[in-house]
């Protein structure tokens, strides 16, 4: 389908134009609407969202729900306060002056975001709450292969949203491509490294700002002295099965320590079945694979190893998969080998591929030729040096002590990779910084008291004057920020001073805390 670009933009300039997206009002109102549509709308979202990926309504609510009604909360709690323009010192060569850093709403016409489909609520909210907070009109690409969310978002979003706020656009590879050919504030992708790619390079032939939320094989770590075993394992599959494995963060792979391999593997077993039942097929809980080529792929990446060796294999296998229904059934795979595909691609399912190791070291080693920079980082052990050790020799755009997934629920935790699994980050404050400029503004005093007696301006010479400028810039202090009450200590220093003596010297004192008080009366 062919867009009609202007058509779009043409309300988001008309909302920059009318310069209401730059108020604490505007932004705030739309976090109301925001908080009302999440929640009068909340089944509307859930029975999509089970449509689609056949997700529980709990976990749905959980991992999809109330984390949006928290980051709206966090906006309306901060915005008031982040929006405050921040006065910073300046040095004493640039006296007197105010200088402040404001956080401006990014460029025109707004920000693009383009969802994901393994949350294709939570994390379009999210991406949204933030461009939205930073006064930023907003498009919405949902992701296609998420259908019914998609659908849902185009019939809610204009029954809530004016179009100068955030419009929808449904489409695939076509529209997004369309979207992509404009110039926009910054786009906010969610998706896979191979997407990521393309959206920066599209991003970069019109100099477009990006945010990219991609993944990675994220390691899993079971140390030799790992808390009890089977809070281990219920934790891992936890985070390993949630959304049936399709999440970013989602726990790669397990590195476990060879004396700790064959109580795992009674224990890990015993967790699926404890969570899911005996057969997860019919398990009301358990969900579905976003497509079947999706399924189809995960199950490929079952076969290969069972055509090398079957015996790897502990639990689960290809043969209780149904690509038809999307159904993949919980793998776990011992030490397969490093070159085959479950080990150099992002798996993205229900499949546990679990490596031993001998000592740290190993474990270090065989983490830098499975997984290069990570969404994150899971390390089970007693140990706070051990799990310092391995945070600091695996980079990672997070990482975790003794459980999975938590680090999504901590609202002051700021979002995001580095490297390959992603640039930049949001939520909370973070989105705030993510989705605003920082523009600096300086007001600098004109009189003849401020020039210091032309000092700075050329001819410079080699002589006394050039040397006292170049003193000047180097050993002056900074003057820090003054509070408004300080111009009335000034204004006194001043009267003090001119009724002490008459002398060049003096009048030249007094009108110097003269003119500085009437500066700090004038600006603050």
């Amino acid at each position: 389908m062919t867009l009609n670009i202007p058509e779009l933009l043409a309300p988001m300039l008309d909302t920059h134009k009318n310069g209401a997206n730059q108020t604490l009002k505007w932004r705030l109102e739309q976090m109301d609407i925001f908080m009302r549509m999440i929640t009068e709308c909340e089944k509307d979202f859930t029975d999509a969202l089970y449509k689609d990926l056949r997700k529980d309504r709990t976990e749905s609510i959980i991992s999809e729900i109330l984390i949006v009604k928290r980051e709206i909360e966090a906006f309306q709690a901060g915005l008031a306060e982040w929006m405050k323009p921040k006065k910073v010192g300046s040095p004493a060569a640039c006296m007197p002056s105010v200088c402040e850093i404001l956080s401006v709403p990014l460029a025109e016409p707004g920000v693009l975001v383009i969802g994901p489909f393994n949350y294709p609520v939570s994390l379009p909210f999210l991406a949204m709450i933030g461009a939205i907070g930073g006064g930023n009109p907003v498009i919405l690409k949902p992701s296609e292969q998420a259908a019914s969310v998609s659908a849902t978002f185009a019939k809610l979003i204009p029954k809530y949203f004016e179009k100068g706020v955030i419009q929808v656009v449904e489409g695939g590879v076509e529209e997004t491509s369309q979207l992509m050919s404009q110039h926009w504030g910054k786009v906010h992708f969610t998706g896979s490294e191979r997407v990521g790619k393309i959206i920066q390079a599209n991003a970069a032939k019109t100099l477009t700002p990006t945010i990219l939320e991609l993944g990675g094989k994220a390691p899993c770590i079971i140390a030799e002295d790992c808390p009890d075993i089977s809070i281990v394992c219920n934790r891992l599959i936890f985070g390993k099965l949630m959304n049936c494995g399709q999440a970013c963060v989602s726990p790669d792979f397990v590195l476990i320590h060879e004396s700790k391999l064959e109580v795992f593997k009674k224990k890990v077993v015993e967790t699926i079945e404890n969570q899911f039942g005996k057969n997860q097929k019919e398990d009301a809980e358990f969900g579905r694979i976003i497509a079947e080529g999706h399924a189809k792929r995960l199950v490929e990446l079952i076969e290969e190893v069972e055509t090398i060796d079957s015996n790897k294999i502990i639990y689960g296998g290809s043969k209780s998969c149904c690509v038809k229904d999307k159904f993949v059934t919980p793998t776990v795979i011992i030490n397969p080998a490093l070159d085959c595909r479950i080990m150099k691609e992002e798996i993205f399912g229900p499949i546990l591929p679990v490596l031993t190791y001998s000592d740290d070291d190993d474990a270090l080693a065989i983490c830098k030729k499975v997984s290069t920079t990570p969404l994150t980082l899971y390390v089970f052990t007693k140990s706070q040096s051990r799990y310092e050790k391995f945070m600091s020799k695996i980079p990672s755009g997070s990482a975790i002590r003794n459980d999975t997934l938590l680090q999504l629920f901590i609202p002051d935790f700021p979002f995001g990779g580095i490297g390959t699994s992603g640039v930049g980050s949001y939520v909370g404050k973070a989105s705030f910084d993510a989705f605003t400029h920082a523009k600096t503004s300086q007001y600098h005093v004109c009189n003849a008291l401020a020039e210091f007696g032309g000092l700075r301006y050329h001819p410079y010479g080699n002589g006394p004057t050039a040397k006292f400028l170049i003193f000047t810039m180097e050993y002056l202090p900074d003057i820090p920020v003054l509070p408004k009450k300080f111009f009335v200590a000034f204004a006194i220093l001043a009267i003090t001073v001119r009724i002490t003596g008459t002398s060049d010297f003096i009048k030249l004192v007094a009108d110097l805390l003269e003119g500085t008080a009437l500066f700090l009366r004038e600006t603050f």
